[in-house]
């Protein structure tokens, strides 16, 4: 009988940290798979139409060169209501290191924020130059459910 109980109190710590694990593994696959991550986009993906879910979050990374005073924009007519700017961020290529006027890459991340329907739009523009037409523009026509 003695030797039952200590070789259940030799292998109960295992096993209470094998289910501990498991707990924890799960809740992540669980919460990861809840997060509402939906999509990477490029300028590839311009005009697409795309359903989201409200909280559902998108990635989008279009090709610039702020050195020429050139940059993406949120367009003034975007519904925030629906989808809202998480943040963004710019980063250089990779292959243009140590090269003057080198361009890169601004991402955006939008959410999800309430039911409805409109077009996200960015323009590739000189901020200052209030009356000249800009030089591209993205745009994704999205449906929040």
């Amino acid at each position: 009988m003695k030797n039952n109980f200590i070789k259940k109190a030799k292998t109960q710590p295992l096993v209470l940290l094998i289910l501990s694990l498991l707990m924890v593994f799960s809740m992540i696959w669980i919460f990861g798979a809840c997060s509402g991550s939906v999509g990477f986009y490029t300028e590839k993906n311009n005009g697409d139409k795309l359903t989201l879910k409200m909280k559902d979050t998108i990635k989008i990374r279009l090709e610039s060169n702020i050195t020429t005073g050139y940059n993406w924009n949120l367009s003034e007519n975007n519904n925030t209501e629906i989808i809202s700017l998480i943040s963004s961020e710019y980063t250089e290529k990779e292959n243009n290191k140590n090269l003057e006027g080198k361009g890169g890459f601004e991402t955006f991340y939008f959410k999800a924020e309430s039911a409805g329907n409109t077009v996200l739009t960015l323009t590739y523009n000189r901020p200052w130059e209030k009356d000249v037409q800009p030089e591209k523009i993205f745009k994704l026509n999205i449906a929040v459910e």
